[in-house]
C-alpha cells in the first residue's frame, strides 16, 4: 500500500491523547450519594473486569478513528503493479452526446444532465496544469481547441441538446484531430453516450496506440417510441383541383401494438385529413391519406401524430408547389403542328408557345416544364448540348423526327442523353400491339384499359439500334417487336423519342384516342420531383430556376422567427443554395428573392436516427472495447474522479478509511450509552 500524501501520517501522534484521557480520567472514582440504605437493593453488581474492559474497547474505538482520520488525509492506494504510474502533462479530451436520444429521463433528471456532471467529474481528476477538449455532436470549431481547467468547466455548463447526431467513429477521429496539437505525453480521450446502436460503429473505428480511449455508457430508460419516419406523394405533380394522395410511414419502436393511432394532416395552417392507423410492435405500417388541392403556390403541410414522453419526431414537415401553369415549347422547322396547336393552344392551363427553329433562343428552354422538337430536320451542336442541360434539371423533352432528318445529327443527340440510337427512315406497315399501361405515365390514362381499344398505325418508320447502357422504357410497341414510343430518365427530367413523324401522311397518331392523354400526361409528369422534405444536418442543396436579367440577385432564407442569407451560386440556369448547416430548428423556410417574393418553400425535419431507441448492451460493450483496446467504464453511478484515479496510480482507499472512522465513532457511541 502506498499513500499519495505520506507527510499526514505524523499526525498518528495524536493517538497519545485518548491514552492519556483514557489514564487519567477512567481512574477516578464516582461519588454516589444516597439517605437511605433501601437503595442498596437497587445497586446492580458490576465487578473491575467487567468495567475495565469497557474502558479498554472505548479507548480502542478512539485510537483506531484517531488512525484511520490519519490514513483518510494522507489518501492510501494500492498500486496496480500490472500498469506503470502515469506522470507527465495530461491532454484531455471529453465527448459530450448531445444528441435528442440523451433528453430520456432517468430518476428525474435528464440523461445530458447526468452526461455533463460526469464530464465535471472527468475534469477534476486532473491537474490544474493540463489540457482540456470539450467536443459535442455539434463539432463546432471552437471546441476544436485546448483549454484550461476552469475554461473547460464552464465549456461543460454551456452544453445543450443538439439536433446532430455524429458516429462514434467519427467522433474519435475529432478527438484525436484535437489532441494532437498538444505536446503532452499522454492523451486521453472519453466519450459519454447513451451508445444508440445506429450511432456504434464500432467496426469502423481506427485507434491508435498513443490515445487511451475510455467510454462511459450511460444507461437510459428504454422507452418506447412512435414516429413519423417518412412521408412522400403518390403523384410527383401536384395539380389545383385534383386528389393529392400522401404515403406516410408510421414506425414503432415499442414492444407493444399500437391501436387506433391518428394521424393529422395540415395544409396551410387548415386541417385537410384526418386518418386513424394500427401498427404492430417493433414494425412500421405506410399509412396514406388524401386530399383535395385547392390552392396554387407554394403549399406548407405538416404531418402529426401523438406519441409521449419522446415528441421531436412526431411533426413531419413537407412542402410542395401546385403550378398555376405549364409552360409547353414547340420547335419546328417551318411550319407549326395544328394538333399540337388544337392540344394545348386552347387549355388555360398551358401557355403553349410555337417557335421556329431558326428564331429560337436557347434561354427560352429553362422558362418551359415541356419541349417538343416537331418535324427538325437537323440538330446543332449547341441545339443538342442544350436540351442535355434542359432535360438533366427535371425538364421533359419529346422529339418527333422528320422522315427525312439528318440521322447523324439525331444521334449526336440521342448520345448526350444516353438513350438508344436510331437509323434510316424505312417505309412499312405496322399496327401498335402493346401499349405499357404498367408504366407511371399512363397512371390517370385509362381507368380501365379497353379490350378493343384502337391503336396507332404507321406506313413508314425509324428503326432503333439498342444499347446496352440506356434506360429505355417502351410506351408503345409494334407488333413485330419494334419500338413506336419510348421513354429515357436523364438526370431529373424525362425524354420522349418517337419512330414516327408527328405527320398524318406517316401516321394516324395524332387523331388517335391516345394522343390527346398521353401527350397531356407528358407535359405535366415529372420522373422526380424536387426534395419536399430536407434533413437537418444533411447535406442539403436546393436549386432554383435563375433569372438571368439579374444574375448577382441574392435569395434570403426566412422563418417566422429568424431571417438570413445562405451560401449560394449560380451554376448554369439555376442558383444551387445550400442550406445544411445553418438551421438547427424543423420547420418550413420560405426562399426569397429582394423583392421579397417567394421563390420556394424548404421543409425541415429532424433527422429520424435518434428515434431508434436500441441501446448496445453492456456486454457488447465489452466486446468491443476489448478488441480495440478501450477501456468501458461500466458504473458510471460511481465518482468519476476517483474511477480515474484508480486507473493512474492504483486503487483508492481513502474513502474506506472515511468509513471505519464513522464506524469506530459509532461503535464507542454504543459502548458509552449502552454498556452499564
Amino acid at each position: 500500500m502506498s499513500f499519495l500524501y505520506p507527510s499526514f501520517l505524523f499526525a498518528l501522534a495524536a493517538i497519545a491523547i485518548p491514552i492519556i484521557i483514557h489514564l487519567f480520567n477512567f481512574r477516578r472514582y464516582k461519588t454516589v450519594y444516597f439517605t437511605n440504605v433501601r437503595f442498596l437493593r437497587e445497586v446492580k453488581e458490576q465487578t473491575d473486569s467487567r468495567s475495565r474492559l469497557k474502558h479498554l474497547l472505548i479507548l480502542l474505538c478512539r485510537i483506531l478513528s484517531i488512525i484511520f482520520l490519519v490514513l483518510a488525509f494522507a489518501q492510501p492506494f494500492i498500486r496496480n503493479k500490472s500498469t506503470a504510474v502515469n506522470t507527465g502533462k495530461k491532454a484531455v479530451s471529453v465527448f459530450i452526446d448531445n444528441s435528442f436520444s440523451m433528453g430520456q429521463l432517468v430518476a428525474d433528471v435528464p440523461l445530458i444532465e447526468q452526461a455533463k456532471l460526469k464530464a465535471r467529474e472527468i475534469v477534476t481528476a486532473y491537474a490544474a496544469d493540463d489540457e482540456f477538449q470539450l467536443l459535442t455532436g455539434d463539432f463546432e470549431g471552437s471546441h476544436q481547441r485546448l483549454v484550461d481547467k476552469d475554461e473547460m468547466l464552464n465549456l461543460i455548463k454551456e452544453v445543450q441538446p443538439s439536433t446532430k447526431s455524429r458516429s462514434f467513429s467519427d467522433i474519435i477521429s475529432r478527438q484525436m484531430q484535437a489532441l494532437n496539437k498538444s505536446n503532452a505525453s499522454q492523451k486521453v480521450i472519453f466519450t459519454l453516450s447513451d451508445f444508440q446502436k445506429n450511432f456504434s460503429d464500432f467496426s469502423l473505428l481506427k485507434t491508435d496506440s498513443n490515445f487511451q480511449i475510455n467510454i462511459v455508457p450511460l444507461t437510459p430508460k428504454i422507452t418506447a417510441n412512435l414516429y413519423i419516419d417518412t412521408c412522400w406523394m403518390e403523384s410527383p405533380v401536384q395539380i389545383r383541383g385534383q386528389v393529392n394522395t400522401l404515403l406516410v410511414r408510421i414506425r414503432n419502436a415499442g414492444d407493444l401494438p399500437v391501436e387506433n393511432g391518428r394521424l393529422t394532416l395540415q395544409v396551410n395552417n387548415q386541417t385537410k385529413a384526418i386518418s386513424n392507423f394500427s401498427v404492430a410492435a417493433s414494425s412500421f405500417v405506410i399509412d396514406s391519406i388524401s386530399y383535395t388541392i385547392t390552392e396554387t403556390g407554394w403549399s406548407r403541410a405538416e404531418l402529426s401524430i401523438i406519441d409521449h414522453p419522446i415528441t421531436f419526431d412526431d411533426t413531419y414537415f413537407l412542402s410542395y408547389a401546385v403550378s398555376e401553369h405549364v409552360n409547353v415549347l414547340e420547335i419546328n422547322e417551318s411550319q407549326f403542328s395544328p394538333y399540337l396547336n388544337a392540344l394545348f393552344g386552347n387549355n388555360e392551363f398551358f401557355i403553349f408557345q410555337q417557335v421556329p427553329y431558326n428564331q429560337l433562343n436557347y434561354a427560352d428552354l429553362f422558362r418551359h416544364q415541356f419541349v417538343i422538337l416537331n418535324g427538325l430536320k437537323q440538330l446543332s451542336t449547341g441545339l443538342s448540348a442544350e436540351l442535355k442541360k434542359f432535360v438533366e434539371q427535371g425538364g421533359n423533352l419529346l422529339v418527333f423526327p422528320d422522315a427525312n432528318a439528318d440521322i447523324s445529327s439525331y444521334n449526336a443527340l440521342l448520345q448526350l442523353l444516353g438513350s438508344d440510337l436510331i437509323s434510316a427512315f424505312t417505309m412499312q406497315k405496322k399496327t401498335v400491339s402493346k401499349v405499357n399501361n404498367l408504366d407511371p405515365l399512363f397512371s390517370d390514362v385509362f381507368q380501365q384499359v379497353p379490350q378493343n381499344m384502337s391503336l396507332p398505325q404507321a406506313s413508314g418508320s425509324l428503326s432503333l439500334t439498342k444499347r446496352t447502357t440506356t434506360t429505355s422504357m417502351p410506351l408503345l410497341t409494334f407488333s413485330d417487336g419494334s419500338f413506336f414510343l419510348n421513354k429515357y430518365a436523364v438526370g431529373g427530367g424525362l425524354f420522349f423519342l418517337s419512330a414516327v413523324p408527328l405527320d398524318k401522311s406517316y401516321t394516324d397518331f395524332p387523331v388517335n384516342p391516345l394522343f390527346a392523354p398521353l401527350i397531356y400526361r407528358m407535359a405535366i409528369f415529372r420522373e422526380s420531383s424536387p426534395a419536399n422534405a430536407l434533413v437537418i444536418g444533411h447535406n442539403n442543396l436546393v436549386g432554383i430556376p435563375a433569372d438571368l436579367s439579374h444574375s448577382d440577385q441574392v435569395l434570403r432564407l426566412s422563418s417566422l422567427s429568424d431571417e438570413f442569407i445562405p451560401p449560394q451560386r449560380l451554376i448554369g440556369n439555376q442558383v444551387i443554395v445550400n442550406i445544411s448547416n445553418e438551421i438547427n430548428q424543423a420547420g418550413m423556410y420560405a426562399l426569397k428573392d429582394p423583392n421579397g417574393i417567394e421563390q420556394a418553400v424548404v421543409a425541415m425535419n429532424y433527422d429520424r436516427l435518434e428515434s431508434d431507441l436500441r441501446f448496445l448492451s453492456m456486454e457488447e460493450l465489452l466486446t468491443a472495447g476489448k478488441q480495440l483496446n478501450i477501456r468501458v467504464i461500466q458504473n458510471y453511478k460511481r465518482d468519476l474522479s476517483n474511477v480515474i484515479a484508480g486507473q493512474g496510480l492504483g486503487l483508492p482507499l481513502w474513502k474506506v478509511s472515511v468509513i471505519f472512522v464513522l464506524l469506530f465513532i459509532a461503535l464507542e457511541i454504543v459502548l458509552l450509552k449502552f454498556w452499564k
